[in-house]
């Protein structure tokens, strides 16, 4: 039977009236949507009208074509209609009835019960890891007894496929796959997930199921491939020749399998903390001699192990000849964000140039020396940003050095922020002269932990007995201030600023300046009255020193002249 005639004859065995009104109505339900349940019912779900009234219930119709008809009604926007077959066209309308307006329907809704149809979940849903892939799963499901769909329709395309991973740290999204193959290759080694599935038939109009089971299933471990990034930091040799080596490593984790690193080298050099690494440790200490040492780093697992990186630590002659002047020109820091700043460079061209290296810690840190931030580029990059452990307010030292092969250069090192902040703490003052009606202060400057930033300059404020408040500006590079002619109690304090404003005043200084007594003029008189006679006397004596070279000259005795040799 065609389908349009399937329609006609919906439209026409209806059991409303002719008088009862089928034509678009601003009282009309809209957005019919309906759902079958296989042996069960067809749920339909509509948007009452904006215009509708309280008293208003629904009739929803379901026309079988060429069979029968059944309806529910309700005054909410649902109905069910029990259905025993899925494969037949069905037309469906919904009727709005109030007092208040003639009856009123939405659009007829015609379809077959299959391509709308919510199938139920499946019965078993099994996992297996597979050998030797450790980053696949095979995946295998049974359907419920009387599934509307025979083997062979789920074995050909007319079913599409959800898995739901859920880790220990995430719940993944749901991922389309087809599962008519039972090998999946979407997962991660060393992993333990929790999977369920679903399906729906494949049309625009049918819904999902609802969810099988879950089921969990750790998957195998994968050997480490990728070789770790090194490098690494020599201090001088000591009295006996041997040096202080620090091994640093970034590894790329690309699973959650448990890894350990290996160190090896040669018997003469002393392994130290360089055994039993684990993926916590991110440095190791070396003792090596002053000659020539090949090392080799690797990381491992039960699974194998990655290619090893080779580590080739320098003598100490050629250290010394290498790092007695860097190439770098110039080294520049600009800040991105609160957690992000870019550090940029220029250094000397030469041939011998294979890289550069940035280092960066928080300044006056122990991290400095023991396991600083690093990042290794090549040599035709002069930039980079800098992300790990940057945070604002906080002071970094970062550096930067060329790399020659296996050596590094002293490079050029910087002080930086991410984001600067009012300092934390005011300059400490003191005296450091006191005299009649005069006072040296000096300051000692703020602590770098507490100056959150670049001090910009500084701002000395004082207070007489008369609760006058006045302040000087200094410039950021003055260490000390004189008060000329001042008398009496004075109260000083001290705020530094940096860019981002003004920190809090530091600790009060009180001094007591007293007026010069007599005992003060005595005294300075004295000192005044003495170096006066001082200068005279001197002056007197050089005097009397020239009267008598002009009157009593002195005459050189021939018996000493050279002449006498030849007499």
């Amino acid at each position: 039977m065609d389908f349009n005639m399937l329609i006609l004859l919906c439209l026409f065995n209806g059991p409303l009236s002719a008088s009862e009104s089928f034509s678009e109505s601003p009282f009309s339900p809209r957005d019919l949507e309906c759902v079958f349940m296989a042996h069960a019912n067809v749920t339909c779900h509509w948007t009452p009208a904006v215009n509708a009234q309280p008293d208003t219930h629904y009739t929803l119709q379901v026309n079988l074509t060429g069979w029968k008809s059944d309806q529910c009604t309700s005054s909410l926007p649902r109905c069910s209609v029990p259905v025993s077959s899925l494969n037949r066209i069905y037309c469906i309308q919904v009727f709005a009835h109030s007092d208040h307006h003639p009856t009123v329907s939405s659009d007829m809704l015609c379809l077959n019960g299959t391509d709308a149809v919510k199938l139920p979940p499946p019965e078993q849903f099994w996992l297996i890891a597979e050998n030797g892939s450790p980053r696949c799963l095979r995946l295998r499901w049974s359907p419920p007894k009387n599934f509307p769909l025979t083997t062979q329709k789920i074995n050909s395309s007319y079913l599409l496929y959800q898995l739901q991973n859920s880790t220990a740290d995430q719940n993944g999204k749901p991922l389309d796959v087809d599962l008519r193959e039972e090998l999946q290759c979407v997962f991660l080694p060393c992993t333990q997930y929790s999977l369920k599935m679903r399906y729906r038939y494949n049309h625009n109009l049918s819904h999902w199921s609802d969810w099988s089971p879950t089921t969990t299933i750790h998957t195998d471990v994968q050997a480490p491939s990728s070789v770790p990034q090194l490098w690494w930091t020599v201090q001088p040799a000591d009295a006996a020749g041997f040096r202080r080596v620090t091994l640093l490593w970034k590894a790329a984790l690309e699973t959650a399998c448990t890894a350990w690193f290996s160190v090896q080298c040669p018997a003469a050099v002393d392994l130290g903390d360089c055994t039993n690494l684990s993926l916590a440790n991110r440095s190791c200490h070396l003792i090596v001699p002053r000659n020539t040492c090949i090392c080799t780093f690797s990381m491992f697992n039960f699974a194998g192990s990655a290619p090893p990186a080779s580590i080739t630590i320098s003598s100490q002659w050629q250290t010394v000849n290498i790092t007695d002047q860097t190439s770098l020109i110039s080294l520049q820091v600009t800040s991105l964000n609160d957690s992000s700043v870019e550090v940029q460079w220029r250094a000397m061209e030469s041939p011998t140039i294979t890289g550069f290296v940035v280092e960066w810690c928080i300044t006056e840190s122990t991290q400095c020396q023991r396991d600083p931030h690093w990042h290794r580029v090549g040599n035709n990059t002069n930039k980079v940003i800098i992300t790990e452990g940057v945070e604002p307010n906080t002071p970094y030292s970062i550096s930067v050095r060329a790399v020659y092969g296996v050596m590094s250069d002293p490079g050029l090192t910087v002080l930086a922020y991410s984001r600067q902040a009012a300092p934390s703490a005011g300059p400490k003052l003191y005296v450091a002269e006191n005299s009649c009606l005069n006072v040296m202060l000096r300051w000692s400057p703020v602590p770098l932990a507490l100056r959150n930033g670049f001090i910009t300059r500084y701002t000395l404020h004082y207070q007489n007995e008369n609760d006058l408040i006045r302040e000087l500006h200094m410039p950021v590079d003055w260490q000390q201030y004189k008060f000329l002619g001042v008398s009496g109690q004075y109260r000083f304090y001290m705020k530094a600023h940096t860019e981002a404003g003004t920190g809090p005043a530091g600790p009060v200084l009180t001094v007591f300046l007293g007026p010069c007594t007599s005992m003060h003029i005595a005294l300075l008189s004295g000192c005044v009255f003495i170096a006066g006679f001082s200068i005279l006397l001197c002056m007197c004596w050089r005097m009397r020193w020239r009267i008598k070279q002009n009157i009593w000259p002195k005459v050189p005795n021939p018996a000493l002249s050279s002449l006498s040799d030849w007499l």
